[in-house]
């Protein structure tokens, strides 16, 4: 069930809800399928029932009223296997067919925080410390928006890299993403603008427990506001996928999210609401902003599937002060209709497309399995994802065989960076720092209609003239 090329995983604070919601989901999905049960979905406990085509049977991507009790002696065994599983950390050892998948990958979906980065200038821009502060949790939350998708995106190819260009009309600044390590699964990235720079780490940890799994989201991120030389520090919550046996699969994300001003000392922590029965809560997060002192200063509260804001709030309780003036921080923008994966507009403009110009060859966009399965190719998709695993796999071979060792491009590892108390260990979480934005040089010229061209353009390879 193992594979060097796509062990599943890579959940962190970054993409942090997205990292992992995608994880809980795609073991969840992996789990039924192999069981005989395709149809099953990850849903909300609150849903309805599901659909059918036009056939009559089940719709395989709606449909969520299936249950998997009654399973067959070959089922049975399955389980047993998975079984053996239970307590361990599951990270690297189940592989997903393309069927399963969505056309991004893992770099891709780290990069969807980056939808909103108008949020952290306004925090820039701010005046007042406790509205940096609320801006900087509006932009951690933003994220969570994306994460109902029910899809697996590709795991990233050692060397695999990811480049944005920030804000609407792609001026607003630069991100850029690289996979650092294979086994375990991490990936780094930075983003640059005049205001403000953003840093992440993601190297998560899970736990199977049988019906249930856990997701740990450790990592390290970081933001700096350019214009008051404040850093922050943030802590993801805790992602979970009920009922992967028994039951309909279901996905919450639940616990703190806490962003600490290291520079001075103020504090956020916004609760995720977990959710209760009959779908009581969901959605719903709530909290404060509090000074150096300890005492709150703004009520921040909203659902994270829609929008978030701040107002006053009372100095002593944190409870919301009445009458007076809310301001709304965030939105999420509406999705496309009909998307068959219920991907966001961000994806299909900014993640997925490229302005045109020069690119790394790295890119993940230039991955031909996954501009294959955009295309809805779904056979070349599944054979050219098996040719890229084969290759990664020939070339951990080949780097043991000579002695070679990897090393990134775009980022290094600082063991002299100063870590907070409340951030992850070196040994959990490895210091890897920003080095550098590619050069022209680096880059070749990528048209804007990329997909056939993919084949041929690929290549994160440390040995790329070897078969």
């Amino acid at each position: 069930m193992s594979g060097e090329g796509e062990g599943e995983g890579q959940g962190s604070g970054g993409g942090w809800g997205s990292w992992g919601m995608s994880l809980v989901e795609s073991v969840g999905k992996t789990l039924t399928t192999a069981m005989g049960y395709e149809e099953m979905e990850v849903v909300d406990p609150n849903a309805g029932e599901g659909t059918e085509n036009a056939n009559g049977t089940a719709d395989w991507k709606n449909n969520t009223s299936l249950d998997r009790r009654g399973m067959s002696e070959e089922s049975k065994s399955f389980w047993g296997q998975i079984s053996q599983m239970i307590g361990s950390d599951v990270t690297s050892m189940l592989s997903v067919p393309v069927f399963l998948m969505e056309p991004t990958s893992v770099l891709q979906k780290m990069a969807e925080i980056m939808e909103y980065p108008d949020l952290l200038t306004k925090g820039a821009k701010a005046t007042e410390e406790a509205e940096r502060m609320a801006w900087a949790a509006a932009f951690a939350v933003s994220v969570y928006a994306s994460a109902e998708r029910t899809w697996k995106p590709f795991n990233p190819i050692l060397g695999e890299t990811f480049q944005l260009k920030l804000g609407k009309d792609y001026e607003d600044g630069e991100y850029i993403a690289e996979q650092v390590s294979h086994h375990p699964p991490i990936g780094a990235a930075h983003a640059e603008t005049p205001y403000w720079s953003y840093d992440i780490v993601s190297c998560p940890k899970t736990k199977f427990l049988g019906n249930t799994l856990e997701v740990y989201p450790v990592g390290r991120t970081r933001i700096k506001y350019k214009t008051t030389g404040e850093e922050l520090a943030m802590v993801p919550p805790t992602s979970k996928a009920y009922n992967l046996v028994l039951g309909k699969i279901w996905v919450d994300t639940y616990g703190e999210l806490i962003i600490e001003n290291i520079t001075n000392k103020w504090k956020t922590v916004i609760e995720f609401v977990p959710c209760g029965y009959f779908g009581g809560g969901r959605y719903t997060v709530k909290g404060n902003v509090f000074d150096a002192e300890g005492k709150p200063a703004l009520y921040i509260d909203g659902k994270w599937n829609e929008g978030v804001g701040y107002q006053q709030c009372d100095r002593e309780t944190g409870a919301p002060l009445a009458g007076s003036e809310r301001t709304e921080m965030w939105a999420a923008s509406k999705k496309p209709e009909g998307d068959a994966y219920g991907m966001t507009n961000f994806v299909h403009t900014h993640l997925n497309a490229w302005p045109g110009g020069g690119l790394l060859k790295s890119d993940s966009r230039l991955r031909p399995d996954r501009a294959a399965l955009e295309l809805e190719k779904r056979a070349e998709a599944q054979t050219f994802k098996h040719k890229l695993e084969e290759k990664q796999r020939a070339e951990k071979t080949k780097r043991i065989e000579s002695g070679d060792g990897w090393t990134p491009r775009w980022f290094q590892l600082n063991n002299d960076m100063e870590l907070r108390d409340f951030e992850y260990s070196t040994e959990d979480c490895p210091p890897w720092t920003f080095k550098q934005f590619p050069e022209k040089g680096d880059l070749v010229d990528v048209k804007q209609d990329y997909h056939e061209s993919a084949e041929g353009t690929f290549s994160p390879w440390q040995y790329p003239d070897e078969e």
